[in-house]
């Protein structure tokens, strides 16, 4: 009988076999759920018995966490760590852990691809030529990269990464809004620190890389919006609840914002019968901007190397819940 039992309760991946590798010298049974837990009862029928799970959506709240017999660590398969109870876990001494950065190059790279897609119109142009019409004479508005204000709110890993790719499309400014990040080290980058109004009312590109807290839910409101520039782009890689979904949608279609491209969204997934599914000024990716074959492997790898380290009696590296 193996001697640890690791629970994989959120499915997903291609294969497994990256955590069975690196997990197999400890003795370690890996087990996947049969399903994918998605309620309190399905993550303790198939964790109970665990001495750790790897988790990425599933609901592991105080309750779940009190019917773990054995389990010494929770590892999360991502960054955001608000679908555990890390409070009721450090009270019975079980070690949360995530991955930061495992997607840093992918988000910032998805973030710009729906920036650049809403500042050409790119989707819009494919259904046209595909229903026959080529155009000769575009009246759109639309405007150049070059000499624009890309605004940043939230300056970390994914931030950083924008800025650092976008210098190449030549912006007369970059702002920053991240009371966490010393104005040195923005100056240091080429950034410049601004107060939430700033950002909103100068930048003509706005990117949301802020996590998610109690300050930043639906930063982005009616009255955020209403301080944006009518040629304002605005994009969301980061956590859906940071814009008000009803206000979002009542911008675009008052064209009080250009265009919006977003990623992620309050409710996942998003409702078919959702009010921005039939706006013609927003851009919908189903919350991938995480994706690539890299990003996964490096996931899987850190996620199963996280559990090794506490099955063998040391902390974690990106230890989130600390005593």
């Amino acid at each position: 009988m193996p001697k640890y039992k690791v629970v994989v309760v959120s499915l997903g991946y291609e294969s497994y076999g990256t955590e069975q590798d690196i997990l197999r010298p400890l003795d370690a049974e890996l087990v996947l759920a049969p399903k994918d837990c998605l309620t309190e009862e399905e993550v303790i029928s198939a964790g109970r018995d665990a001495d750790a799970l790897l988790v990425r959506e599933a609901p592991v709240t105080a309750r779940v966490i009190d019917a773990l017999d054995r389990c010494k660590a929770i590892v999360r398969y991502g960054v955001g760590v608000d679908n555990i109870d890390l409070e009721r876990a450090k009270q019975k001494k079980i070690y949360v852990a995530n991955i930061p950065g495992y997607g840093t190059e992918e988000v910032s790279d998805h973030s710009i691809a729906l920036l650049l897609a809403c500042i050409r119109n790119i989707l819009w142009r494919d259904r046209t030529l595909r229903e026959g019409r080529f155009e000769l004479d575009i009246q759109d508005t639309m405007f150049r990269t070059t000499g624009k204000t890309l605004g940043l709110l939230g300056y970390g890993l994914i931030g950083q990464a924008v800025h650092r790719k976008w210098k190449g499309f030549l912006p007369n400014r970059v702002l920053a809004c991240d009371p966490n990040v010393k104005p040195e080290i923005l100056r240091e980058r080429g950034a410049e620190e601004a107060d939430l109004d700033t950002l909103l009312s100068e930048s003509d590109y706005l990117s949301l890389h802020a996590p998610l807290t109690p300050r930043t839910k639906h930063i982005i409101n009616d009255s955020a919006l209403r301080k944006m520039k009518p040629t304002a782009i605005l994009v969301n890689t980061a956590r859906g609840e940071l814009i008000d979904e009803g206000a979002l949608v009542r911008a675009l279609k008052e064209k009080r914002i250009l265009m919006a491209g977003l990623d992620v969204f309050e409710k996942e997934p998003l409702p078919k019968d959702h009010p921005l599914m039939g706006l013609p000024n927003v851009i919908l990716t189903g919350h991938v901007s995480w994706y690539s074959k890299d990003a996964v492997k490096e996931l899987q790898t850190r996620g199963a190397q996280e559990i090794f380290r506490v099955l063998s009696g040391e902390r974690p590296k990106c230890w989130v819940n600390r005593w």
